[in-house]
């Protein structure tokens, strides 16, 4: 009984005994004391870029998210009413099809003045200057189709690439509405230039 008595005893001690803890705080007290989340988005997403590798990409090649997703020049540094450009359809690679991509980017406004003289030269019109690379691609002559926004069927066109200092002729396969098919032996800047 004793033992009954001391048991009960220490029960009613232990079930009336008050537990005392520091009060929780509120949902607002917690959010005012956490850091401040950024309210915009990062700077690439509102440019438009998935992600900032991208963005850092086609800063490198002197693009727009539009130009860089799509690889195309919509404008030129240097270059009135530039006429945008894009890479139209399949590279030949010594004449063979291939699936190869070539990576157009926007050069600046000291080549884009040069190529204007150069237009001027041949008494044309410069539509747009784009540097040209094919990456990992090793061929002695590319074909390549560039899509040209706008220009009509009929309209001659002749093709100029710098090379080691100088602007040399690039073989015009074709000129058609919207494309321009050149013969390309290398990298670097080419000239697109309406002739009267």
């Amino acid at each position: 009984m004793k033992k009954l008595a001391a048991l009960l005893a220490t029960s009613v001690l232990f079930v009336s005994m008050t537990v005392s803890a520091a009060g929780s705080p509120s949902a607002a007290v917690v959010a005012s004391k956490a850091p401040a989340a950024s309210s915009s988005a990062p700077t690439y997403v509102s440019e438009g870029f998935a992600n900032a590798a991208q963005a850092q990409a086609a800063a490198e090649r002197g693009m727009d998210a539009g130009e860089y997703y799509n690889n195309a020049i919509t404008s030129t540094p240097g270059v009135a009413d530039a006429v945008p450009m894009g890479q139209g359809g399949k590279i030949l690679i010594n004449g063979v099809p291939t699936n190869l991509t070539a990576s157009l980017a926007k050069v600046n406004k000291a080549m884009a003045e040069s190529a204007m003289g150069q237009a001027a030269a041949l008494g044309g019109k410069l539509l747009n200057v784009v540097n040209v690379t094919f990456p990992g691609a090793n061929y002695s002559v590319a074909t390549v189709n560039f899509y040209v926004k706008g220009l009509a069927n009929g309209v001659k066109v002749a093709a100029r690439q710098y090379v080691n200092g100088a602007w040399i002729e690039v073989e015009v396969v074709e000129s058609r509405a919207d494309h321009v098919v050149l013969n390309l032996k290398g990298n670097g800047p080419v000239a697109f230039v309406a002739l009267p």
